[in-house]
């Protein structure tokens, strides 16, 4: 058992050593694979659909250039620390106040290992049906793609590595054939319906993935230097996402269909529809997975992590298996308003407040054990997203780049407002002090 718990730690709870860092080509690839998702892609169509391939593909690159800025900010915190998120919210939330933030994290990522468990089976019965004529039934295709992508993820970065080391190559040649496939149609260059503006798709766009921008540093923590946390950053969402949305919206508007693997079975491609429905959503809910066991991993300090991610797995598996991962979809949708924030605190943190010099030098402890300013901020730049999201107020257009910028912002300011506040507070008091009956 000792051995189990050895080989599956995944360093979770303290940094990376530098012997097992990896180059930035292999961590983009394993951005790359969590990337590839059948959401992912169904917002690559939508776009498509309504804006013609010239125009999303404009809203395509500005969303990667907004995700690559964001994510290469936290990959530099993340190969300065060598930490996982979760351990890095510490140093800004405090140890307790980090532990709330992370199972905040923790079951956002837990509904949506859910939701998509139950697209998988959803997607391999409806594609067993229309390519071989068998009744595959969801039930089983959602627990046995569950006990896949259980048993990559408990054993961590390493086999999530050498799962994207086969699926990528896989899937990227899979959607180039769908796209060379959809180039002999004039459709494919057709103006969209109109139905969406510039503004709205890029914040479409970067609201897909703004999730796996702020979670970086579960992966990037490998990365042997910062140059190599950023090149991976660059190379997966500034040149790798677009083109995912791009070989998305190619063939949509050939075929005015919404959904990719429709599409590659109307085009005769029956073995890669099912490769690409088992691979991304393998690769894509692993992600899900590993990132919520270390957010779990941070709060449950005694309990060892590949417990954890099997506990997890079940649990996620039984709600998809329930059928009521739609009721949480509103819910976790709200909750996503939340977590751009989280991001600006911690970058706001490293890079303004503290100053990044020594910033996780391991012989200063941790000052408190919850840093109010934090959680003040978090609050206040979330209401600012549910503000821009129901579109009363926009700064960006983007409502989690809105949220984002103002937990920024707030996060710098709320220190010196608390701090004022304190100060008032005792300057109140000794004045009452001095009003005392035989004081002077």
């Amino acid at each position: 058992m000792a051995d189990l718990e050895r080989l599956t730690d995944d360093h979770s709870r303290e940094p990376v050593p530098v012997e097992e860092a990896v180059s930035g080509w292999r961590v983009a690839m394993v951005i790359i694979g969590f990337a590839i998702t059948l959401p992912l892609m169904i917002t690559g169509s939508q776009v498509g659909l309504a804006m013609g391939l010239r125009n999303a593909l404009t809203a395509f690159a500005v969303g990667g250039l907004v995700l690559t800025v964001i994510g290469s900010a936290t990959a530099v915190v993340a190969t300065s620390a060598r930490l996982s998120t979760y351990k890095i919210l510490e140093f800004a939330f405090g140890r307790w106040g980090a532990k709330i933030v992370s199972g905040v994290l923790a079951l956002t990522l837990f509904g949506w290992y859910g939701v998509t468990a139950e697209l998988f089976g959803r997607a391999l019965s409806g594609a067993a049906a229309d390519i071989y004529g068998f009744d595959f039934p969801v039930i089983l295709g959602t627990v046995v793609g569950s006990i896949l992508m259980v048993a990559v993820t408990v054993f961590g970065f390493k086999a999530l590595d050498r799962l994207s080391l086969l699926a990528v190559p896989l899937l990227v040649l899979f959607l180039a054939a769908v796209v060379v496939r959809s180039l002999g149609s004039d459709a494919a260059l057709t103006a969209g319906n109109g139905d969406m503006d510039l503004g709205v798709a890029i914040s479409v766009v970067v609201g897909t993935y703004i999730v796996g921008a702020v979670l970086v540093p579960d992966l990037c923590r490998y990365a042997r230097s910062r140059a190599d946390g950023v090149f991976a950053i660059v190379l997966s969402l500034g040149v790798g996402l677009p083109c995912i949305l791009a070989a998305a919206a190619v063939p949509s508007l050939a075929t005015q269909e919404a959904d990719l693997v429709r599409i590659m079975l109307s085009l005769c491609l029956g073995i890669p529809a099912l490769c690409v429905i088992a691979f991304a959503t393998w690769t894509s809910n692993a992600n899900n997975l590993y990132s919520m066991s270390l957010g779990l991993a941070a709060v449950f300090e005694h309990v060892g992590k590949w417990k954890l991610t099997v506990a997890a797995g079940v649990a996620g598996t039984l709600v998809a298996i329930a059928g009521v991962t739609d009721v949480f979809i509103p819910f976790l949708l709200t909750l996503g308003i939340a977590i751009p924030p989280v991001a600006g605190i911690y970058l706001a943190d490293y890079f303004i407040v503290k100053g990044s010099r020594a910033y996780f030098d391991p012989a200063d402890p941790l000052e408190r054990a919850v840093n109010p300013a934090a959680f003040a901020a978090w609050l206040a730049a979330t209401m600012v997203g549910a503000i821009t999201a129901r579109g009363w107020l926009s700064v960006t257009l983007i409502p989690a780049c809105d949220s984002f910028l103002a937990s920024v912002v707030l996060y710098y300011v709320a220190p010196r407002f608390l701090r004022f506040g304190s100060a008032r507070k005792r300057s109140e008091q000794h004045s009452r002090e001095c009003l005392l009956p035989g004081r002077e």
